[in-house]
């Protein structure tokens, strides 16, 4: 019911945003940095009402960016939306290079963590690809969406009700199967791709494990399972998220 409830409300907020960059002759901004604004600003008057019950007016959203210090807008950069459990939205530092190398962008709400409301972190990175898409150009067969934790459960929700728009997802240190209500999406989800990320004195391993062998058996092949070796529940290592990003880009093949 809340999956469903949250897909008509998605398809209602999106008819009034877009993914496409805007034209716009001043250099982009790259590096590691924050952007704020509220829904009106985002959405305009009408999209801001379709989630009132969400965000208050005037309610300041933010979302913490890294764009490769190389970016160029004659080639559309792919982008991962990432839910953290913690308030920060920033990724590692030392992912710096692989954004480089792969031409990703980052964005990650902010104060997006456990203790905020499921609706508020699920929306906030909904929204995430807008706002990239309004000063960048993105390629759109390589948004993908992820999370850590907790933020693996939102991505998760992310990644079934809207395959359309997230092509892939990257889940560290939890998962989350959709049970017996299979997604009205199913066939977009097997044609997308999906990593599963764990350390090996993980406690959250073998429910990484499930899910995962729960998606094969549902159909969705394009799957891959990363143990970090001598790792607890942390984020990947520059090394496995690098390694992520090529599978999701169709690069590494399936288990």
């Amino acid at each position: 019911m809340w999956l469903r409830k949250h897909a008509l409300l998605l398809s209602l907020v999106l008819s009034f945003a877009t993914v496409a960059a805007v034209a716009d002759d001043a250099k982009p901004r790259t590096g590691y940095f924050t952007v704020s604004t509220t829904t009106q600003e985002l959405l305009g008057e009408s999209g801001a009402a379709a989630l009132a019950e969400i965000f208050d007016a005037g309610e300041s959203l933010e979302w913490q960016l890294s764009v490769p210090a190389n970016y160029d807008p004659d080639k559309p950069a792919g982008v991962i939306v990432f839910v953290n459990n913690w308030s920060k939205g920033g990724g590692r530092k030392s992912y710096v290079p692989v954004f480089e190398d792969k031409n990703l962008i980052w964005i990650g709400p902010i104060n997006a963590g456990e203790g905020v409301s499921l609706d508020k972190r699920y929306m906030k990175a909904m929204l995430a690809a807008t706002i990239v898409g309004q000063d960048y150009a993105v390629d759109t067969n390589r948004i993908y969406v992820g999370g850590f934790s907790s933020g693996a459960y939102v991505a998760a929700m992310l990644a079934t009700s809207k395959p359309e728009l997230f092509k892939g997802a990257m889940f560290a240190g939890g998962a989350l199967f959709w049970e017996d209500k299979t997604p009205p999406g199913i066939d977009l989800l097997r044609q997308n791709r999906y990593v599963f990320i764990a350390g090996q004195n993980d406690l959250a391993l073998d429910t990484v494990k499930r899910t995962a062998q729960a998606y094969r058996a549902a159909g969705i092949t394009n799957t891959k399972v990363l143990v970090m070796k001598n790792r607890r529940q942390e984020m990947p290592g520059e090394g496995y998220f690098a390694q992520a990003i090529d599978y999701l880009d169709g690069v590494e093949a399936s288990e």
